[in-house]
């Protein structure tokens, strides 16, 4: 099924879809010379790109979106893009071409069963073909269609709920939802390292952290870098959520508070100005408590400082 992708007029192409840049880079240490076929760096963009375009292209000549589907529209086929151009199901296809045995890593033996750099090869060799076949679009499609057959088959296994719902989106939405409410300024920050364990056998990694404010911050680490996102953001969400309904809560009570002080002030003011009329009357029927003259004795701007100060320590 997907033979012609190692099928190359140029073989140096080929070759250079299948180097990896820790190959080079130990090349040039041992010998001194620039490795003369390069590295699959610049291939792995572009055959990301087309990858994008003729997945579209595909989805288009199967006669979608349309209303009788569940993609129904343009934005349905790029959230069902982005759930199958993965790491995942392209290093799958990548292991089908036996492509860990042609893979060029240096001494770096492990990354031959590293999942990204794997799907970073396939993207390679496609965008290498652009190249070989004279940058002849329809060739290329024969090319590429076949593994979108092959992603598809996949994505019959992701619900519609999963492959429609994106945490990130999710929660830039709630965010810009609540704008004025929420003293939040998310700061994404992703790493690669390394995992050295016997048990993990050099697997990269990606750390990708979210901070939210100075008290909350979500961290994860993943091989695959949209899915350990996805699931940063996705906890971020509930966590905000979580703030949101705690200090709603606090300002309401905050509220509260003021008009119950309000209330109380009016009253104290209507007493005192009922008790100063039937005083002014010779009628001496009236009294204070010691409560209430403690209390006519704060100002309101007092009580409510009170309050406030009551609130921060909770």
């Amino acid at each position: 099924m997907f033979n012609q992708l190692l099928e190359f007029k140029n073989t140096k192409l080929l070759v250079q879809a299948l180097t990896n840049k820790i190959h080079e880079m130990e090349y040039l240490q041992k010998t001194g010379q620039p490795y003369q076929y390069g590295n699959n760096e610049d291939f792995a963009i572009s055959g990301q790109q087309l990858l994008e375009f003729y997945f579209y292209d595909y989805m288009l000549l199967q006669g979608f979106p349309n209303q009788q589907s569940q993609f129904k529209k343009p934005s349905d086929i790029i959230q069902l893009r982005q759930k199958l151009i993965n790491d995942k199901y392209l290093s799958e296809i990548a292991i089908l071409l036996n492509i860990q045995n042609l893979l060029n890593v240096g001494n770096q033996k492990s990354l031959k069963n590293n999942p990204k750099v794997l799907s970073d090869c396939i993207k390679s060799i496609i965008g290498a073909h652009y190249y070989d076949k004279q940058n002849d679009l329809e060739t290329l499609r024969d090319i590429i269609h076949p593994i979108f057959v092959q992603l598809l088959n996949k994505g019959e296994q992701i619900t519609k709920t999963q492959w429609k719902y994106n945490p990130k989106s999710s929660f830039l939405e709630y965010l810009n939802s609540y704008k004025g409410e929420l003293n939040i300024n998310p700061k994404l920050t992703i790493e690669w390292k390394k995992d050295d364990s016997i048990l993990n056998q050099n697997k990269s990694l990606y750390l990708i952290s979210l901070e939210l404010n100075n008290t909350m911050k979500v961290q994860k680490i993943g091989i695959n870098k949209r899915e350990t996102e996805q699931n940063v953001y996705l906890e971020a969400l509930l966590q905000l959520r979580k703030y949101h309904i705690k200090n709603y809560q606090k300002y309401n009570k905050l509220i509260n508070k003021k008009k119950e002080i309000q209330e109380k002030q009016c009253e104290s003011e209507l007493s005192t100005s009922l008790d100063s009329t039937i005083n002014n009357q010779d009628l001496s029927i009236y009294c204070f408590s010691e409560k209430t003259l403690d209390q006519s004795k704060i100002s309101f701007d007092q009580q409510f400082n009170q309050i406030l100060e009551q609130l921060a320590n909770e």
